[in-house]
């Protein structure tokens, strides 16, 4: 049973990707999720704000004014922040044999480009981009939102020459659109969806705080609906991300023409052995349907499928039906 495929052009012995996340922020993580099964790891995230926190802390410890000083000790910063990362990748890439795909969350092209070069100096097999651009005024339109994401996009591909996912939310109005854009700006796929961590309010000490951070299962539809849409219509690699829980997520994004799907969630709950689970799962449901590799049933119920639109555009429609 062949479960090997090819995402961003790397070769992965399976679809089964871990997360971007704590679980592999750590050289021991990253081992322990091989050592799992997984076919590619995707590293925490270099975090745009903790670049230039870094740069403000360089600048504060210098204590000088002079402006060639400032910049000197504004490249340092920028040098010595992100070393423990950059260290993170450089051993992830020598002590696994899948590929290792680094993360930056960033909001703005500021810092974090020459970070993207120094990551790929260091040997990662690709890049996710985390973007997450939000309007916070009346003045920015969706419009800018979008031409800022695509701007990230093009300003990452001049810099580096490795393999683009980009992360995005799913608030956007016309998606297809806009991953068309993405992969005109030099992306090789799409990670569907980035879940923004929940806002919340502590109504007693009068502050801000997170909500649960983890995903549940019933916020997977979503995501197979746009994988369904936008396999027939891109170019782009697309891989899951957000209610991915078991054997049958995976092979139901395979399905809708989806290359991977990211763990994250199920491993927090319920430890590294699902991946086991599911990798076993996965092969028994293959075997029942005589498939041999994965690509002998990849895309059979995509967008191009539903010959009647119903499922994937007409939703209320059928929800209507269902309920008389």
């Amino acid at each position: 049973m062949d479960l090997s495929t090819s995402f961003m052009n790397l070769s992965l012995p399976n679809p089964v990707i871990v997360s971007s996340s704590s679980l592999t922020a750590t050289i021991d993580g990253v081992k322990n999720a091989v050592n799992a099964g997984v076919g590619a790891v995707v590293l925490k995230s270099l975090f745009e704000e903790d670049i230039a926190a870094g740069v403000e802390r360089s600048r504060k410890d210098a204590a000088i004014s002079h402006s060639e000083a400032e910049a000197y000790m504004e490249q340092l910063g920028m040098l010595l922040e992100p070393d423990a990362y950059l260290t993170l990748v450089e051993e992830s890439v020598q002590a696994v044999d899948v590929p290792v795909i680094a993360s930056l969350n960033c909001y703005s092209d500021k810092w974090w480009t020459d970070y993207a070069e120094r990551i790929e100096n260091v040997g990662a097999d690709a890049i996710e981009l985390n973007l997450s651009p939000i309007a916070l005024d009346q003045k920015t339109s969706a419009k800018d939102i979008e031409n800022m994401l695509v701007n990230m996009v093009k300003l990452a591909r001049k810099t580096v020459k490795l393999p683009l996912a980009v992360k995005i939310g799913q608030n956007y109005s016309a998606l297809p659109h806009l991953a068309n854009r993405i992969r005109q700006a030099g992306a090789n796929s799409l990670t569907l969806f980035n879940r923004y961590y929940k806002f919340d309010i502590d109504i007693e000490e009068l502050s801000f705080k997170s909500g649960n951070s983890l995903s549940a299962k019933e916020e997977f539809g979503p995501v197979l609906r746009w994988i369904g849409i936008l396999s027939d219509i891109t170019e782009l690699d697309i891989s899951a991300s957000t209610g991915v829980y078991d054997a049958s997520d995976l092979i139901k994004v395979l399905l809708a023409g989806g290359n991977a799907a990211q763990f994250c969630s199920v491993l927090y709950r319920e430890g590294l052995e699902v991946i086991g689970k599911v990798l076993i799962d996965l092969t028994a449901w293959m075997e029942k349907h005589n498939y041999s590799n994965l690509s002998e049933f990849q895309s059979l119920l995509s967008h191009e499928d539903d010959k009647n639109n119903a499922f994937y555009q007409r939703l209320q429609y059928v929800k209507a039906l269902r309920d008389k």
